[in-house]
């Protein structure tokens, strides 16, 4: 995760920043982080989708999206391409990491939100939480992605 100061930035907002720190992503600006403020621990804190993913999607989408003024059948071939990125995106997390999901992630499938942040600092104090690792892998794939995939 990144820190700056006092501050940490939750895993879908370093994913984005890690991104655009190497690769510039067109309109990454503070509305883009305020929107990824609310995907870390899997949306909200609710354990679901993990923040990473949902960072790299967001690049991805910044990378190669639509500006929703295009006509229709360039639009049509933009969502497809994004689509199908981030689908290769999502294939190659869920094949490195196991799962998709903060909590299966973290082992603490039935948790609460509560009961899901203290058991990620336990085990984050046990050396064995991995976010930092999702976080980092997530966005060398997302860069290797973009990199290798120049947008038309």
């Amino acid at each position: 995760m990144i820190t700056r100061g006092e501050i940490r930035f939750n895993c879908c907002e370093s994913v984005l920043m890690l991104v655009n720190e190497k690769h510039p992503l067109p309109g990454f600006d503070v509305s883009t982080l305020r929107i990824a403020s609310n995907f870390g621990g899997g949306i909200a804190g609710w354990g679901e989708i993990c923040g990473a993913v949902s960072g790299a999607a967001m690049a991805i989408g910044l990378a190669y999206g639509t500006d929703g003024d295009e006509k229709k059948t360039t639009f049509d071939d933009l969502r497809g391409r994004e689509r199908k990125i981030t689908q290769e995106f999502i294939e190659s997390f869920e094949e490195r990491w196991g799962h998709l999901g903060c909590c299966a992630l973290l082992g603490c499938k039935d948790c609460t939100p509560e009961a899901r942040a203290k058991h990620a600092e336990e085990l984050k104090a046990r050396g064995e939480n991995h976010c930092d690792e999702y976080v980092d892998w997530a966005a060398e794939k997302t860069l290797d992605i973009v990199q290798r995939n120049p947008r038309p």
